[in-house]
């Protein structure tokens, strides 16, 4: 890890990590997980509305073990975002994801990249060799551009060019919060993604089903497939449908959709 870490120095990124900085025992405790197999992947189901059993794919989502307990992804991706460290760890779960979809057939996987690592340099260059080698993976593959940090214009696009040239489809993560809808006009994406708060300010009384319908209409415009996150309860899926959503992906999903996971 202390090797990585200079190898990021000397990539233009020298003030990335000081050893007395919350951030960098987080990013050290992150990398060593890395070395030391203490992360690992869940998986969410995207499924369509109106026909649960059909899969569009599945989310990989990583966490972290620390001791006995388990860290979701917000408790750490912040700190390698602010200390610029998030290619190394995005090529980390890429690799990670094309392993799975080599060990798994017929399996369409969709995982995580920031918009800090969104740009074709020699980070991704092993990757998209083998994106290129096996085309059978890369249609396979949904890469997510998170919405935390801006997308590079120029970088960005030419990422996205990349991985779209190569087969592999491209979605735009939380839609509606941060920096999505410049993710959305850089990266021309397959997918759109609406962001889980949502559902919940419909259920808090804050926002109308009308607002909903007129967002999911906007998003439709954008990309030709479009999902929302936070599907929790029954009610849920029916303001989803009344909304014209075709796509769901939630605990409520993944709930009912766990005794085909077990048995697939």
């Amino acid at each position: 890890m202390v090797a990585m870490l200079g190898d990021l120095a000397a990539d233009g990124h020298s003030d990335a990590v000081t050893p007395d900085t919350a951030d960098g025992e987080i990013a050290r405790e992150v990398f060593g997980a890395i070395e030391e197999d203490r992360l690992f992947f869940q998986q969410e189901v995207i499924c369509s509305i109106d026909a649960p059993e059909r899969a569009l794919y599945r989310e990989t989502l990583v966490r972290m073990k620390v001791g006995d307990t388990v860290l979701p992804p917000g408790r750490f991706i912040p700190a390698l975002e602010r200390l610029s460290l998030m290619r190394p760890f995005d090529c980390f779960v890429l690799r990670s994801t094309l392993d799975t979809l080599r060990a798994t057939p017929g399996a369409h996987l969709g995982c995580n990249v920031s918009a800090q690592s969104a740009r074709d340099d020699h980070w991704w260059k092993s990757l998209f060799l083998e994106l290129a080698a096996e085309p059978g993976l890369a249609t396979r593959l949904i890469v997510e551009i998170t919405e935390s940090t801006p997308v590079s214009p120029v970088d960005g696009r030419a990422f996205v060019r990349r991985l779209k040239g190569l087969g592999v489809r491209v979605a735009v993560d939380d839609f509606g919060v941060g920096f999505s809808a410049d993710a959305a006009r850089v990266c021309e994406p397959d997918i759109i993604k609406l962001d889980r708060s949502f559902l919940r300010r419909v259920r808090q009384g804050t926002l109308g089903a009308a607002e909903l319908s007129r967002l999911v209409r906007m998003a439709r415009c954008i990309a030709p497939l479009l999902v929302i996150e936070g599907i929790e309860t029954p009610d849920d899926v029916l303001i989803a449908r009344d909304a014209g959503v075709q796509w769901i992906q939630g605990y409520y999903v993944d709930a009912a959709d766990a005794p085909a996971s077990k048995t697939g």
